[in-house]
């Protein structure tokens, strides 16, 4: 029977040209995004028709083209040539006068329109043309721009169009996009199943028959056991040769050790994973989980090639069904994550009791004490202490009664989380919130065992601790820093911006602008902030009632001190109490 190309799996990424990332289930997974519009390679182009060269010149300088995803194809000064420029470029715009030598608008864009009917025309002219607009709407020209051309204008109507052409790329589906990238090679298409089975809606593929699933997507499976198999390369690096080279000799070794005992398989690249798709008959069995380990060994005689480089096999679950591939799929990447327990260079296996059990320890006693000390630490901005906590995770961890490769990983990004909660609630702001717990979950991923990533959890808080340590040095050594502590040591009575800015020696205005920009907060805002945290302490390390703290803390009026600490924590201050005493 001949044999679907295995490269399909690997190559599909070429054609992709954005990536989507979604966390689903026990992994980090890709969304493929086939032909992403307004990109360098696949920016719209422009055509501008005008007599008056100084015209297209000015519309050329008026707007910053490649921001918006287009670029100027030509230019022409009379209609001929503007009707020659565009049945070479075929631009997706075309901005044109009314009046011109040659042919004029009218009749250039009606030629335009039968050569090229879905380019947007932009009509450019004075008011004495104006008549020229209701034979325009009959051609469909949606946009007529009045001289002289104002920036905003002419701006907003090439981003409309844009976005037309925007929207109308985002209308096609993920298989779609597939299909027309792939149509001249079929085999690809079974690509197109796996990333559907993995990422996708499976509720079709759950009813589709066997029949029809190797006619739509050429696989040649048949009634037997499916199974997928991770494969994941560690220290290695992320360049085209690398992962190129990578991905040959997992395909070479998947047609001689798996096309003799497999009914049909397939390899999907992600980055340094490699997923194979298997399906074989029961009683081969053995003979597939034999044959991987020969994978396994062939693959590990690699490292000295690309030196430190580590991989590690992760077994998925044996299922039934096409429908269950999925099952599987998360198996495997369970067990992958497993490799930060048991080491590298080894076949993972799941046990059957196991079936993707966590120990729950996100809920246990010791990852609250972490969550208190890890508190502690930041607030002191300790960076040595924090690291020594971060440790002390690791150590727990490693020797906590069934804890899993998956929660580990959990663990750490719980951590960063935890990071930032605090660094937010003693008012100091992490540059890039998302990006930072983003970069670190994606180098994570990549980390082959317990210790290379809690260095890089310590590395990732501490060097971000470190900076802002020292900003706040540098913020202490200004003139605000007596205010500040004025604030702090006064704000249990009345205090007004006039009261400190006369005591920093500034007058109010200008003191007022200067604390904003030197701490982020209005005076007001500072003040309460030092109140509330000074009632959350009261509320916490004692028993007396709210008259008091209130009082205490600066405020005449329960009421009023109830709905600030409401707004500045989102609790009540018994609630708060309840919870945090």
């Amino acid at each position: 029977m001949e044999r679907v190309p295995l490269w399909g799996a690997f190559f599909v990424l070429v054609f992709c040209r954005c990536i989507w990332r979604k966390s689903v289930g026990d992994g980090t997974l890709i969304y493929q995004k086939m032909f992403c519009p307004m990109r360098r390679g696949n920016m719209l182009k422009v055509l501008i028709a005008d007599d008056e060269e100084k015209i297209c010149q000015l519309i050329i300088k008026l707007i910053n083209w490649e921001e918006m995803g287009l670029k100027i194809a030509a230019t022409a000064s009379n209609g001929i040539e503007a009707l020659e420029q565009a049945k070479i470029c075929k631009p997706e715009i075309l901005i044109t006068d009314i009046r011109m030598p040659g042919i004029d608008g009218m009749e250039l864009i009606r030629k335009v329109k039968e050569k090229l009917p879905d380019t947007e025309i932009i009509i450019i002219s004075g008011y004495r043309h104006f008549e020229y607009a209701q034979t325009a709407i009959r051609y469909g020209v949606r946009n007529y721009l009045l001289k002289p051309i104002k920036k905003e204008e002419l701006r907003d109507t090439l981003q409309k169009i844009a976005d037309i052409y925007r929207e109308k790329n985002e209308q096609l589906n993920f298989e779609e996009r597939v299909r027309l990238a792939l149509k001249n090679d079929a085999g690809k298409l079974r690509t197109s199943f796996i990333s559907r089975m993995i990422y996708g809606d499976r509720e079709r593929e759950n009813i589709i028959s066997l029949k029809e699933l190797n006619n739509q997507y050429h696989f040649h499976f048949r009634e037997g056991v499916f199974q997928v198999a991770a494969i994941k390369f560690d220290h290695v690096n992320h360049n085209d040769s690398c992962i190129s080279f990578l991905a040959d000799k997992a395909a070479g070794l998947a047609l001689q050790y798996l096309e003799p005992v497999c009914f049909d398989h397939e390899v999907y690249a992600e980055f340094s994973t490699f997923y194979l798709l298997l399906n074989f008959g029961e009683e081969e069995s053995k003979n597939v989980r034999k044959n991987v380990r020969q994978m396994l060994d062939e693959l590990k005689a690699q490292e000295s090639i690309l030196n430190g480089m580590s991989v590690t096999i992760g077994m998925g679950s044996m299922v039934n069904t096409a429908g269950s591939i999925r099952k599987s799929f998360l198996d495997a990447v369970f067990m992958i994550k497993q490799r930060l327990l048991l080491g590298t260079g080894r076949m993972l296996e799941m046990d059957e009791a196991q079936q993707r059990k966590n120990s729950d320890f996100i809920n246990s006693e010791a990852f609250y004490r972490f969550n208190r000390e890890m508190e502690r630490a930041v607030e002191a901005l300790n960076v040595v202490e924090t690291r020594r906590t971060i440790e002390g995770l690791r150590d727990v961890l490693k020797n906590y009664p069934g804890i899993t490769g998956y929660e580990i990983l959990q663990m750490t990004k719980e951590a960063c989380n935890h990071y930032l909660f605090c660094m937010k609630s003693r008012g100091i702001r992490v540059d890039s919130e998302a990006k930072f717990v983003e970069e670190f979950s994606k180098d994570a991923g990549e980390c082959a065992d317990i210790e290379e990533l809690f260095r890089l959890l310590g590395g990732t808080i501490g060097r971000s601790l470190q900076k802002a340590s020292e900003a706040k040095k540098a913020e202490d050594n200004r003139p605000i820093r007596q205010a500040k502590q004025y604030i702090e040591e006064n704000y249990s009575r009345s205090l007004t911006l006039e009261e400190v800015s006369e005591m920093a020696g500034f007058a109010p205005g200008y003191f007022s602008t200067l604390f904003k920009k030197e701490t982020g907060v209005t005076f007001l805002e500072f003040l309460q902030s030092v109140r509330m945290d000074a009632a959350k302490k009261l509320l916490v390390s004692g028993n007396e009632g709210m008259n008091v703290i209130c009082e205490k803390v600066g405020y005449a009026d329960v009421k009023y001190f109830t709905k600030c600490f409401i707004k500045y924590t989102g609790l009540k201050p018994g609630e708060y109490r309840k919870i945090y005493s």
